[in-house]
């Protein structure tokens, strides 16, 4: 899935990281999980925390990091006489097969009730059927809560791939990407078994950091003003499917509750300062960019200040070279990992 923030390219470079300080370690806590890149990553080396306060990703984190294996779907599967992704991959789906209303069609595709094009016809309508079917099935005891889990994001995976976007849901094409024009179908998402209890939780970081404990503690909050949930609210809405009161040119659903204090100016250093201070984790891997809200002068004295003061390290990273708009000056983007070691609570 496309998403903003991704960790990819920084994945061996924690993993240096880890190797090198983190001997031992039995267990990881990626929260602020997003996508579940990096959580997904080190599955197979340690048992899993993730969290993030988005439901989207929440649901990714119980597809994948709780799932050891592809789930047996055997109740959906008796019932149906087939795996339920062919079953639903293969139907053609109209309006009158949706049972309840049609919110993302009704919402987000074009049609006498909406001008938005964040779907085409045949795909809102996919994703009405599919995410209404997915939920019946789960209140009629045909599915576990790790199939139901496994399901859905194996639908919030597959939109991104017909979704009439440029990057993010903040705003739609006003002409028809080629890729929008393809038919959804529900992706089977890749599992790993590392026999370990790997949880996942959707909650405020800050608040979970008080209940949790463990090895290594890896840190990527949103680092500029940008918000994640209006830039991911039409995938929020259809992971909730909770029929939002919506405004606006994009049909943006609330996200007071979602907003992230990690995106404000006055709110950033204190509750980075709170996370640091209330961590049990021995080992803090914390990953920003130099175009980041707190500096890096604050970031080094809040770590040192809660953490083992000689323990301190800070890797840069190049990511790119840009010119500012005047054209005469150029600037060097580098993503940042602290490390830090912290003596932990018994």
């Amino acid at each position: 899935m496309r998403y903003i923030g991704s960790k990819v390219l920084l994945l061996e470079q924690i993993e240096k990281i880890i190797k090198d300080k983190a001997v031992g370690a039995n267990s990881f806590c990626d929260i602020f999980s997003g996508t579940s890149t990096v959580a997904r990553y080190f599955k197979k080396d340690f048992e899993i925390i993730s969290n993030d306060l988005l439901h989207l990703s929440f649901v990714l984190q119980k597809a994948i990091i709780e799932n050891a294996e592809y789930p047996k779907f055997k109740n959906i599967i008796n019932y149906l006489g087939k795996d339920p992704f062919d079953y639903l991959n293969d139907l053609e789906i109209n309006l009158s097969m949706i049972q309840s209303t049609p919110f993302i069609y009704e919402n987000y595709s074009p049609n006498t009730k909406s001008d938005r094009q964040y779907f085409s016809n045949e795909n809102a309508l996919r994703i009405d059927y599919f995410r209404q079917t997915i939920e019946e099935w789960k209140e009629n005891n045909l599915l576990e809560d790790n199939e139901y889990y496994y399901l859905l994001a194996g639908l919030i995976e597959a939109i991104p791939f017909v979704s009439n976007i440029a990057g993010t849901y903040g705003a739609y094409l006003k002409h028809w990407d080629s890729r929008a024009l393809k038919r959804l179908e529900l992706i089977k998402l890749e599992t790993v078994s590392n026999n370990k209890n790997n949880q996942s939780f959707n909650k405020d970081s800050n608040e979970l950091i008080k209940e949790i404990k463990g090895d290594i503690l890896y840190i990527d909050p949103p680092y500029n003003k940008r918000q994640y949930a209006p830039n991911y609210h039409v995938l929020e809405t259809i992971s909730r499917y909770d029929n939002p009161v919506i405004t606006g040119v994009t049909g943006m659903r609330p996200y007071k509750e979602l907003k992230s204090k990690y995106c404000v100016a006055k709110d950033v250093l204190n509750s980075f300062t709170d996370l640091i201070k209330n961590a049990n984790f021995k080992h803090i891997i914390f990953s920003y960019s130099t175009e980041g809200i707190m500096s890096i002068e604050e970031i080094e004295n809040v770590l040192k200040k809660h953490g083992i003061k000689e323990s301190y390290q800070l890797t840069k990273i190049p990511y790119r070279r840009y010119k500012h708009r005047a054209g005469d000056v150029e600037h060097d983007l580098h993503e940042l990992l602290f490390y830090i070691e912290k003596e932990v609570k018994c």
